[in-house]
């Protein structure tokens, strides 16, 4: 349900662009980085002492894709976009019996497409509004483990709030995006299954130049 409204309301902001004057296409190229604390899971094999995996660190990640701005007068605008988004995290696996610990490493792609209201103050534009988040693809170290799996949602909807300048056509954009849901994740490990209890979050700067 929440997929559709968030399609349709994208969709009725397209089909607005054949009547508004002035539209702005840009392309955008950025960094983000991911704000995840660590996190453990502990789980137990038969006649093993306790095992765990603990995610880490989040690294950074870039994006590029493409800009709309719909100018409704000379302070307000609504600006969509379309962007390839890759970050990475690290895990920690830990076996008590053999002391040793290994480092997993993983790579998730998504597609964000966020709905923005622009107010424009002086030299800054004040941005905020929904985004939804479009599942890729990943890869994973821990896909190599035996009996250790992976799931992730296909659709999340989360939040953007920002700031951006404008330097003729250049625009310099920075941005917090948040997340309604968890992390949309899932660990198949032994048997057992485990989720991630956060929600992602990103701090995004970007250059885009419009035409």
């Amino acid at each position: 349900m929440t997929r559709n409204f968030f399609f349709l309301l994208l969709g009725l902001l397209f089909v607005s662009t054949t009547a508004t004057a002035q539209v702005e296409f840009g392309l955008k190229a950025g960094l983000a980085t991911e704000s995840l604390q660590g996190e453990r899971f502990d789980f137990t094999e038969s006649g093993r002492e306790s095992l765990s995996l603990a995610l880490s660190e989040g690294n950074y990640g870039f994006q590029f894709g493409a800009l709309l701005r719909i100018p409704l007068s000379d302070r307000f605008d609504i600006q969509t976009e379309l962007t390839l988004n890759s970050t990475s995290a690290e895990f920690r696996f830990d076996d008590p019996e053999s002391q040793n610990s290994q480092v997993f490493r993983e790579r998730y792609n998504d597609v964000n497409i966020p709905i923005l209201a622009s107010w424009k103050l002086a030299f800054l534009r004040l941005n905020a509004g929904p985004v939804g988040h479009l599942f890729v693809s990943s890869t994973s170290d821990l896909m190599d483990v035996d009996g250790r799996d992976r799931t992730f949602d296909s659709f999340n909807l989360g939040y953007t709030l920002g700031g951006a300048v404008d330097i003729g056509p250049i625009t310099v954009d920075v941005r917090y995006d948040g997340n309604f849901s968890r992390y949309g994740e899932d660990f198949a490990v032994a048997g057992e299954t485990f989720r991630v209890d956060q929600a992602p979050k990103r701090w995004v700067g970007s250059i885009a130049y419009r035409f």
